[in-house]
């Protein structure tokens, strides 16, 4: 069974009319969070559009298709209402057991950094595994296992865009 997923995390409430302006669609999860799935050719439609030109700094083994671009950072600030939103961007791309993921987080205003694992990152959210679990368990990421049609609009918005 596959499991691939990106998307944003953002702790506690949320703006509803941001959810709007970003095309997004808010799926709570566990532990006081919300997850926002989007993709690669979101991130660089979004980017490309708000003439953001700014990328987070990821080590050069970061999976290719990684939402590298800092407009998710944008997002995270709009959606919370605050310019310095505590956040979490994960990647899961995994089948039968193989694969890999990563994270990039932000925390107390600091700028958004990489980590390996995605539980180091709801870590830092603020999320404690509950006894028999880790972090990813706990907050329900593994019902989540696919990114949703919807998104694939924004391959074609990217050609359109010429990103």
């Amino acid at each position: 069974m596959s499991h691939a997923i990106t998307a944003l995390l953002v702790p506690g409430r949320f703006d509803a009319d941001a959810v709007v302006e970003w095309d997004l669609v808010p799926v709570p999860l566990r532990e006081n969070l919300t997850l926002f799935h989007l993709t690669h050719y979101y991130t660089a439609y979004r980017q490309a559009e708000r003439g953001i030109t700014e990328y987070f700094d990821l080590p050069s083994d970061a999976p290719g298709i990684f939402p590298r671009e800092a407009v998710t950072a944008t997002i995270a600030a709009r959606l919370c209402d605050r310019p310095d939103p505590a956040f979490a961007v994960v990647f899961t791309d995994y089948f039968a057991g193989n694969g890999s993921q990563w994270a990039v987080v932000a925390v107390d205003g600091g700028p958004a950094r990489s980590v390996r694992t995605i539980n180091e990152a709801l870590r830092a959210l603020g999320v404690l595994a509950v006894p028999g679990s880790d972090e990813f368990d706990t907050v329900g990421l593994a019902a989540h296992r696919s990114t949703p049609e919807y998104l694939e609009r924004y391959i074609d918005l990217c050609d359109e865009f010429g990103v």
